[in-house]
């Protein structure tokens, strides 16, 4: 935990974590706003399962190539441009909500919008770390701090716009985030930033995205965290993004209860990506990766068996947990393999994961809805992610394996030794 702490010695990570993080709590109460405002419009699981892969297809045709942009830009300069723009589009909402224009084609429009920024926005936000920090020994923990605080205001956000939906409306959740990236784009113009401090910042030939894709498929380990991952977050988003409907349907507590269960992930997310947090060692990290995993797919079989709040509330925290924990595991591991020359371009692929795989998970989850009800469909995404682990076990297992081997084995000792037994 000291460890943690110590980061925030950083005056620019401090300036970074404190605008971020006051900019992600609205952040995630205009998600869930505009989660339960798009399944009003909809009324439907299948049509929420469809309209949120279209919304969410911007980043998954644009990150890998987003990725190779960044690198080529300075990153707080882009960082603040967006911001501005994220202030334009939930001013926006915010207007059209308040004066009852919301309608339909407009909110996917916006959805969409809103998906194309972050294509940009968070490999952005991903490369721009290393370079807060001037003692490399704090990377991993700006890392996993960075991942607390995205958690952390996931656990404050949704519970909040629920309150707010249930006493003033939804117009007001999306003020509050227009406010909130005032916030995120002051940090950014009061910090000191001047060459890369960590990897080194040295111009050289600029990479595309094939070149860092083919950088991932000639490594095993990030062959193997980015592929992974990608799989078992498309089966985990098939069941998140009917969540409104689980609340209003089987919970039949409403946008409230809605906060609550999102809420609920949040805590458990905060509560995983500190565990994650406080290891260094990737020899520790790689276990912990898969174990996750295991929970994650046991946490999404008991939603299948849930009906009542309370208990939905108890296994959204596991999921939280469990997710998260891969997840930050996952970016941890990418962050300290990679060098600065690739870091935007790689990490866009592991963000092209994380964000990519919502799509396909709400095409998948508002069928899966429609033909197996809501908790056929948990069921089926548990079993999903306990396969796909199944799968990746083997290449865990000799990954694990050559970590805990010594760096250099003693085989000129037992050359030795078999050539005086031959003579």
């Amino acid at each position: 935990m000291l460890t943690l702490l110590n980061t925030f010695k950083e005056r620019n990570y401090s300036l970074f974590f404190t605008g971020q993080g006051l900019s992600l709590i609205g952040y995630w109460i205009q998600s869930t706003t505009f989660n339960w405002l798009l399944y009003q419009l909809t009324d439907s699981a299948l049509m929420l399962g469809y309209l949120s892969a279209a919304i969410n297809l911007p980043v998954l045709l644009l990150l890998p190539f987003a990725g190779s942009l960044v690198d080529r830009f300075d990153r707080r300069r882009l960082l603040i441009v967006l911001q501005v723009l994220f202030t334009v589009q939930a001013l926006a909402l915010a207007v059209l909500t308040h004066f009852d224009l919301l309608t339909l084609p407009l909110i996917v429009f916006m959805g969409c919008l809103m998906s194309l920024l972050t294509a940009f926005d968070g490999p952005s936000r991903q490369a721009i770390i290393p370079q807060l920090v001037t003692n490399r020994d704090n990377l991993p923990a700006a890392i996993s701090l960075n991942s607390i605080l995205f958690n952390s205001s996931r656990a404050i956000g949704p519970p909040l716009a629920g309150w707010i939906m249930a006493q003033t409306g939804p117009a007001p959740c999306f003020l509050l985030n227009a406010v909130s990236y005032l916030f995120m784009i002051s940090a950014l113009l009061l910090m000191h930033l001047g060459k890369p401090s960590i990897g080194g910042g040295k111009p050289g030939r600029r990479q595309g995205a094939m070149d860092n894709l083919r950088l991932i498929l000639s490594l095993p380990p990030l062959r193997y965290l980015i592929f992974s991952y990608m799989l078992v977050a498309v089966a985990t988003m098939s069941v998140y993004v009917m969540l409104p409907v689980w609340a209003g349907e089987v919970m039949g507590s409403g946008p409230q209860g809605l906060g609550w269960m999102m809420g609920g992930i949040g805590a458990g997310a905060l509560i995983g990506a500190a565990l994650i947090g406080t290891q260094r060692e990737p020899a520790r990290l790689w276990p912990m990766f898969r174990l996750a995993a295991v929970l994650l797919g046991l946490a999404l079989i008991l939603l299948s068996v849930s009906h009542g709040l309370w208990l939905a509330m108890l296994v959204t925290l596991l999921l939280g947990l469990a997710y998260i924990a891969q997840g930050v595991a996952a970016n941890t591991l990418l962050q300290l393999s990679i060098d600065d020359e690739h870091r935007a371009g790689v990490m866009a692929f592991y963000l092209l994961a994380v964000f990519g795989s919502i799509p396909v998970g709400n095409l998948l989850g508002g069928w899966l809805s429609q033909v197996l009800g809501l908790h056929g469909a948990a069921l089926t995404g548990g079993l999903a992610v306990l396969a796909v682990t199944a799968l990746f076990w083997p290449t865990s297992t000799r990954i694990i394996r050559d970590l805990a081997e010594p760096e250099v084995p003693p085989a000129p000792a037992r050359d030795l030794e078999r050539v005086e037994v031959t003579e």
